[in-house]
């Protein structure tokens, strides 16, 4: 537990940690395997040490999520046919395909802004976004918007984390880290549910 400890410590005094930073959110734009929201909250929890800059960590995860994003629209528009067949593959990623497409061009603002709270979902309305053309200039304010929300709320859950366990960065990171999860499973959990009523009501009809 020592050692964690003073790994975690290590790692928020580093210089490197911004660096690290804006490498994973660009990279967890393309490949969500690779979360990003552990290194922003890391980052928040610094910030609340007086090892980082609080503005400046939410600005290096913006820049690095807008990249990324911004690399998966034009790797969608250049796709053509081979994004159909990968989204064919999966039945959810075609299903999310057809109403991302639908969708963007009736409130494509509300779609790009909200759907990175979805897991997974977010490559896929940017692959989307790119496959239909739907306008770059859009997409970009409508993703600079979107991070921003997204990265100031976990930034901010790491920051607060960090303030209020000042004595104890693990536990933490525990805690940033469990309230960010409980926080996306009301999201998911109350999309799902208005999914469902929202089918209801069509079959009822």
């Amino acid at each position: 537990m020592e050692v964690a400890r003073h790994l975690l410590s290590t790692a928020m005094a580093s210089h490197w940690l911004l660096l690290i930073l804006f490498v994973a959110a660009a990279v967890d734009a393309v490949f969500p395997v690779v979360p990003s929201e552990g290194m922003v909250i890391t980052a928040g929890m610094a910030a609340a040490a007086g090892h980082q800059n609080l503005p400046l960590v939410i600005a290096v995860a913006m820049a690095g999520s807008v990249i990324g994003e911004s690399f998966c629209y034009f790797l969608g528009r250049g796709s053509g046919p081979a994004l159909h067949r990968w989204m064919k593959r999966q039945e959810r990623r075609q299903q999310l395909y057809d109403r991302v497409s639908g969708a963007l061009h009736q409130r494509g603002g509300l779609i790009l802004m909200t759907v990175r709270y979805i897991p997974g979902a977010r490559m896929v309305a940017t692959l989307t976004a790119g496959a239909t053309r739907y306008s770059f200039k859009k997409f970009l304010v409508f993703t600079f918007f979107g991070v921003t929300i997204a990265y100031t709320y976990v930034a901010m859950l790491g920051y607060l984390g960090g303030d209020a366990f000042a004595h104890d960065q693990l536990k933490g990171l525990a805690f940033s880290l469990g309230l960010a999860a409980v926080i996306g499973l009301v999201i998911e959990t109350s999309r799902r549910i208005a999914n469902r009523r929202r089918a209801a009501k069509i079959t009822g009809a």
